[in-house]
């Protein structure tokens, strides 16, 4: 469900040169934590619910929207290296490689 499909259907862009890495899941992260907390304390506090009602309310709440915001920021980034012809790091020249711009 994660994962990034192999190439566009529609006009043929290979996925496969994209790296979102993990930083989409460290924004995920830290964004559902900045939800999910707040709202968290408030039912504590006014409810004091037992911890069965927080297991019940926040598991299904954290899981869920963790996999959509996961999905949604990888292909945002997908998008800014596509934008930015960001790429592997591999496509750059050896450190050693003579420079084409010197005579």
């Amino acid at each position: 469900m994660l994962q990034l499909a192999g190439g566009c259907p529609a006009c043929g862009l290979d996925y496969g040169r994209f790296n979102v890495g993990d930083g989409a899941a460290a924004g995920v992260i830290l964004l559902v934590g900045i939800i999910v907390m707040p709202l968290a304390l408030v039912v504590d506090f006014r409810l004091a619910p037992p911890w069965w009602v927080h297991a019940l309310l926040w598991g299904p709440l954290v899981t869920g929207l963790s996999l959509a915001l996961l999905r949604l920021s990888k292909g945002l980034l997908v998008a800014l290296e596509f934008r930015h012809d960001a790429g592997e790091v591999s496509r750059m020249p050896p450190p050693d490689a003579p420079n084409s711009e010197q005579p």
